[in-house]
């Protein structure tokens, strides 16, 4: 109660400021989506089917896309990027503890018709995902990129808003806001992370590389740091609030401090120039010439299947499994016990420090050859199938370094994918490329999602332990 308090107190005047600059707020964020109209990135009445290029026309062009990619790469750092993808990512992660406090509040149990039900509302995130990734170059191709990107935006806070102001505040169970809520923030999320990632690639690999690590940071956010104020007595739903609150944030900043420098500030000097060079082909035409880019990037595509397949899969069976009051953490019997909400702190700083670290040092390798790219992948996916073996073994400290070498060969390989598709897919087709390749991904996170019940299964081998693989809630 007094850290309620507290949080109060300082929340009053920081909300009155707030509702201060509110109008001026709202001004720039509609001025930067009128202004995204006039964006080159992605109007595609702007370009026309290519000609038939000779080889010596193409190889001028690879050598001009060389160019550009030499020069990013000399751009510095805008670390203000993680901030916004953070604000946006953080309402994904309902998909985890969240998603076990929303279904406990909906009084829904780990077994049984309704938590199966409940599991595949929840697996929308995931269905949203992998129907927008691709579906967006055709449903909203009257919008350009940057006008997609505040879509999403606005639709994952709007799907964020539902659990705490409907279930939490005024009490419903109805089970439709589970699909509503989560069908929402899978849809936002299938039309943002792709569209942002190419949105941003003017502003070169060293910015990127901070966006990336938006993900895991949401995460530690929340699943850490979020979660350790839980456990202190702060009630859960304070971290649902939290979430929605930081939605607007993040579009703000991105409308006033980015959209200018990508073209949406009037059209001159260099925001012009990041226009032209960034412009994307409608996905007909980028399927027309598929062969210069598509081929090369299935191994990505297959790398992402399998991460997510863990990530999405394997990883959060750990939430119904550790399902007691206390979690063991080296025998399914007996030995030491940690109380389950400081067992998955402590589990999520392992996800973090894997998932962080390895989008870090992905982007430490020049990997300037195809081959090299490929052993990469490799080394990526023997991590994420390692991470997921050792979920097997079913105890507490075997599940923390399950999740550390699930996240890290995840985390690597998208950073690994991510430079690859900036560096050596031609440039009009980089929208193209992020939404195959995160359809792929999407595809493995859909299977992960729905066979979680299956791997519960995989993980307690039918039977039921002390404090480990329980019928019902006991925490």
């Amino acid at each position: 109660h007094f850290g309620l308090r507290l949080f109060s107190s300082k929340l009053g005047p920081l909300s009155y400021r707030l509702s201060r600059r509110a109008p001026s707020l709202f001004s720039s964020v509609m001025a930067a989506v009128m202004a995204a109209r006039d964006i080159e990135v992605a109007a595609p009445e702007q370009l026309q089917e290519p000609p038939t290029l000779s080889d010596k026309s193409s190889e001028a062009d690879g050598e001009s896309q060389q160019l550009d990619v030499e020069a990013e790469a000399q751009l510095p750092p805008q670390r203000l990027i993680l901030v916004v993808m953070v604000c946006m990512i953080q309402g994904y992660t309902l998909i985890g503890p969240l998603q076990h406090s929303f279904k406990v509040q909906m009084k829904i149990g780990d077994t049984g018709d309704v938590a199966h039900v409940f599991t595949q509302a929840a697996a929308l995130v995931q269905w949203g995902k992998f129907a927008m990734t691709l579906g967006q170059n055709v449903l909203l191709a009257c919008l350009c990129p940057m006008q997609r990107v505040f879509l999403a935006m606005v639709g994952m806070m709007l799907g964020c808003l539902i659990p705490p102001f409907f279930v939490y505040a005024l009490g419903s169970t109805w089970l439709g806001w589970v699909f509503i809520s989560f069908g929402l923030i899978g849809l936002s999320l299938g039309i943002f992370e792709c569209t942002f990632l190419n949105v941003i690639t003017p502003l070169g690999p060293l910015t990127k590389s901070y966006a990336i690590m938006g993900f895991p940071a949401a995460f530690a956010i929340i699943n850490v740091l979020g979660m350790s104020i839980v456990s202190c007595g702060v009630p859960v739903h304070a971290l649902f609030w939290y979430i929605v609150v930081c939605l607007p944030i993040g579009i703000s900043l991105f409308a006033t401090h980015f959209v200018p420098q990508l073209g949406g500030g009037g059209g001159k000097g260099h925001a012009s120039a990041t226009a032209q060079v960034n412009k994307q082909a409608v996905v007909w035409n980028s399927l027309k010439s598929c062969s210069a880019w598509l081929p090369q990037l299935v191994p990505f595509m297959l790398a992402n299947i399998v991460g997510h397949f863990v990530m999405e899969g394997a990883l959060p069976a750990n939430f119904n499994t550790f399902n007691d009051r206390q979690a063991p953490l080296l025998s399914r019997d007996d030995g030491p016990l940690m109380t389950t909400s400081q067992f998955f702190v402590v589990f999520f700083v392992f996800v973090g420090l894997g998932d962080m670290l390895s989008r870090r040092v992905g982007y430490c390798f020049r990997l300037d050859t195809y081959t090299s790219n490929l052993v990469a992948l490799a080394a990526g996916i023997a991590m994420s199938v390692f991470g997921m073996l050792l979920t097997r073994i079913g105890v507490g400290v075997a599940a923390w370094a399950s999740a550390f070498f699930a996240f890290s060969g995840q985390g690597f390989n998208y950073a690994v994918s991510a430079k690859y598709i900036d560096r050596f897919v031609p440039r009009e087709h980089n929208l193209a490329a992020y939404s195959f390749w995160m359809f792929a991904g999407s595809a493995g996170a859909i299977a992960g999602s729905t066979m979680v019940d299956v791997l519960r299964g995989w993980i307690c081998h039918g039977e039921s332990y002390p404090h480990l693989c329980m019928a019902g809630h006991h925490r």
